[in-house]
């Protein structure tokens, strides 16, 4: 006990939700506090995207069982309407086949051909793990969740995050994977491949975006935040072009602008990609803003249908 009293001299806890981080009293690493609602809202919408995600693949797996039941009912029954017609089969015959259809249809309830393919859980991303806080707190309050990858390209951080890991107990060590990368690479290496991305970087997430978009699966769910609020709200219109692809106006609307902007980034980004974005909730908070975006991949002559019809619904607003 010496031994560790001595080992937790220069660190302090700091408990937030079901999670606690040894933070250390020189503050190597970066730890905000005032950040707590925009966690507590990731957990909130990340539960909800959950439960989402489940209603979706069920009603998929039975629009599936349901048209392989039809094509396999209309078969059977072509195949004895063919026998019946070249073997010029009696009337006793025919009924047998009427019966044998009629069978096969109460038997549908539990189809041979029923397609059961298990939804696996949802595999995480944070880009910016820092102390590790945020992915230690879907770790132990978001149930239903897979593996969680904490990245950072800071050394103290992912060591800082490597202790938090294992304060936290079995229930994170299990679930939290920490690595020393830049995130860019690491997503860019793993296209489609997690189910949610969260970005929470310290000022514009714009270097961030373009790989994150082919990082995100196919229906998942992207979570932005930007606090570069300066930029988005007009004091330097020159950056937020270079950053965005957007002129901002300086206004009352400017922080509603704000979350235009950064949503016509990121639309920008997957269109890129024969993808598009379909916005769940977007958020401003203090000296921040909060997106939280589903992407999804479409066709290219949908997307081509999608951009001009988009396009004329905006010239209709203007004039």
């Amino acid at each position: 006990m010496a031994e560790v009293d001595d080992k937790l001299k220069d660190y302090e806890i700091r408990k937030e939700g079901e999670a606690e981080i040894l933070l250390h009293k020189r503050n190597a690493v970066f730890y905000n506090p005032v950040q707590v609602h925009n966690r507590d809202m990731s957990i909130a919408v990340l539960r909800t995207f959950i439960a989402k995600r489940k209603e979706e693949h069920e009603a998929l797996v039975d629009k599936r069982n349901t048209s392989h039941g039809k094509d396999k009912l209309s078969e059977i029954s072509c195949q004895n309407g063919e026998d019946a017609s070249t073997g010029q089969q009696d009337e006793m015959e025919l009924n047998k086949a009427e019966v044998q259809i009629d069978d096969l249809s109460k038997e549908a309830t539990k189809p041979p051909w029923k397609v059961t393919r298990e939804l696996k859980p949802p595999l995480v991303l944070e880009a910016l793990a820092a102390t590790g806080l945020r992915s230690l707190r879907y770790a132990r309050e978001v149930e239903g969740l897979g593996k969680i990858v904490a990245l950072d390209n800071d050394k103290a951080s992912v060591e800082d995050c490597k202790r938090n890991i294992k304060f936290n107990g079995a229930s994170t060590t299990s679930k939290v994977e920490t690595y020393l990368v830049d995130a860019r690479i690491h997503m860019l290496m793993h296209p489609k491949e997690f189910d949610v991305v969260d970005l929470d970087p310290y000022g514009s997430p714009s270097i961030f975006l373009d790989s994150a978009v082919q990082a995100v699966a196919d229906g998942g769910l992207l979570m932005c935040t930007a606090t570069d609020m300066a930029v988005l709200c007009g004091a330097n219109g020159e950056v937020c072009y270079s950053k965005y692809g957007s002129f901002p106006t300086k206004g009352k609307y400017c922080h509603e602008m704000a979350l235009r902007i950064l949503l016509a980034s990121i639309e920008s980004h997957a269109n890129r990609y024969k993808r598009y974005i379909v916005p769940v909730l977007s958020v401003f908070m203090d000296f921040y803003i909060r997106v939280f975006v589903r992407v999804f991949t479409v066709l290219a002559a949908t997307l081509f249908i999608f951009n001009v019809l988009r396009g004329l619904f905006r010239r209709r607003i203007m004039v």
